[in-house]
Parts: C-alpha cells; structure tokens; sequence
C-alpha cells in the first residue's frame, strides 16, 4: 500500500481518548529541561579558537628581520602605500595587496642600486608611493620606498632618483602588478542582493515560512559587524591584512550564522536553501580574498 493511502486509513482510526490522556500525564511528569545557556559561550569559544589560530599563522608566517643587503636576489614584493604613515610592505604575498614584482626591470634596478647617484631629501614626501621589500637568497631583507620623485633606501638612509628616470619599463611591472583583473566587491554585495532575492521569491512560491527571530543569530551577526569595523581600522591605520586570518573569520561567519539557523529552523527544505546560501557567500569572500 503506498504511503499517502496509508496515512489517509490512518486518518479514519478515531481518537483514543484515554491513550491521548495517558500521554499528556507522563509529559506533565517528566521534569522540565533547562535551556542549556552554554550555546552562546560555545559559539564565542569557536570564534576565539578562530582567532588565536589566525593569530598563530600571523606570527609563523615568513617575514624576516630586516638587515643589511647583500648576495643574489630571491624575491621582490611591493604594497600600494596611499600616503599613510610607516612602512607597510610585507615579503609575503599572503598579504592583501602584496604583490610579487621579480621582472627584468626591477631586478636590474635593485641589482645596480650602487650605481645610482645619491640625491638630497625631498621637501615633500610623495603621496603615493611603493613599499617595496627585497628579499635575498641568504635571507636578508631591505626596505625601499619608492615615488615618482625619490627611491629611499631605509635602511641605509640614502635617496636615489625617483622612478621618472628610469626606464618606463620599472613603473610599467609595478603599475601591471597591482591593478591585474580581480574580483571585485561590489559584485560580491550584488550576488548576495540576489542570493537573498532568489531565496525570497522561492520561500513565497512555495509558501515556506522561515522564522522571523532565530535566537542567537543576532549575537552572532553584530560580532561579525564588529570584527570587520576592526578589520578595517586595522588596514587603514596599520597594514595589509593576512589573508589566512581573513580566511579562518569567513569560515567562522559561516558557521556562527548557520549553527542558529540549524536549532531553530524546523523546515529542511529552507534548511537546505540556508546552508547552499551561506556556502555560496563563504566561498564568494575566499574568492575575493585569494585573488585581491
């Protein structure tokens, strides 16, 4: 017998009145269970786990102390530096906006830096400028800034002729090198407008009801808000971010907004929209994260 035509045979077995009663006496029994006010704490512990990892790579990731330089060339990275104050370049493109720039043109250029003629300080630092790190096959390190009017050799304290005069070749690798193609975040706030949207228009056709208050989500979103305020105050006032950092806080979004969602809704159907769109939006940040 097939199962609708089972439950409607079933439907036609009138009620048990005592059996109905003997039911709700033992659930009138059985004690009360408290809410269990640990789950918001678990969901701060896996947030602070989050972080203390990120913060363990941050501190076991490649960067070395600077020294004087000397040897052959290994690696060069260069950072975007807007004006802001101090030194932001880092010898890991793990960094958001570090950029490996080992061409022909730079190596030549750091390779034959003693060459160069020394000139005086500018009046005026330049606005913008690059941070460039040059990395050498024996582990050492130098600084340079480098403008359209100086190359500042920090270490050493001396300016060199900006990039102006040199071939264009030099500013040509270090423009390419930072304004490649890459996902942009604007179009990550459209896909996730139309995540919603599509999500919205398909709870509507088949009358599917998704709780207006889901307890614990709330916390959770407001400690996302707050950690990304951080994020850029961090970028604005010290640095390129760590992008493994950034990366753990995604996965930690994803499960601080799914966990509520999976105690509180009931429906599996919305259950399942819910997870493949928080799935979506994670990998949409790592996508952008990994690329920029």
């Amino acid at each position: 017998m097939k199962l609708d035509e089972r439950l409607k045979e079933l439907n036609k077995i009138p009620e048990n009145e005592r059996l109905k009663q003997t039911i709700l006496n033992k659930i009138k029994d059985q004690p009360v269970k408290k809410s269990s006010t640990l789950k918001p704490l678990r969901e701060l512990g896996v947030i602070t786990a989050i972080c203390f990892i990120a913060l363990f790579l941050f501190y076991t990731s490649n960067n070395q102390i600077n020294q004087a330089a000397s040897g052959e060339i290994a690696k060069i990275t260069s950072y975007d530096n807007f004006g802001e104050t101090g030194f932001r370049g880092k010898v890991s493109t793990n960094y958001m906006g570090v950029e490996n720039i080992k061409t022909p043109s730079i190596v030549t250029l750091f390779e034959n830096l003693s060459d160069l003629p020394t000139i005086s300080a500018p009046e005026k630092l330049a606005q913008f400028h690059y941070d460039i790190v040059v990395l050498y096959k024996n582990g050492e390190q130098h600084q340079y800034e480098l403008a359209a009017n100086y190359l500042y050799d920090i270490q050493q304290e001396l300016y060199y002729p900006g990039y102006v005069d040199y071939t264009s070749a030099v500013y040509s690798d270090l423009f390419d090198a930072h304004y490649k193609i890459q996902l942009s975040v604007i179009w990550i706030a459209v896909a996730v407008l139309l995540m919603h949207g599509f999500t919205a228009m398909y709870y509507n056709r088949r009358k599917l009801y998704k709780p207006t208050k889901i307890r614990g989500l709330g916390v959770s979103l407001t400690i996302s808000l707050i950690i990304l305020s951080l994020l850029f105050w961090y970028h604005d006032a010290v640095g390129p971010l760590y992008k493994p950092f950034l990366i753990l806080l995604t996965v930690g979004y994803g499960f601080s907004v799914w966990l509520p969602m999976k105690r509180h809704i009931t429906n599996l159907n919305i259950l399942k929209v819910e997870k493949y769109k928080i799935l979506l939006i994670v990998l949409l940040f790592i996508s952008w994260i990994v690329t920029y």
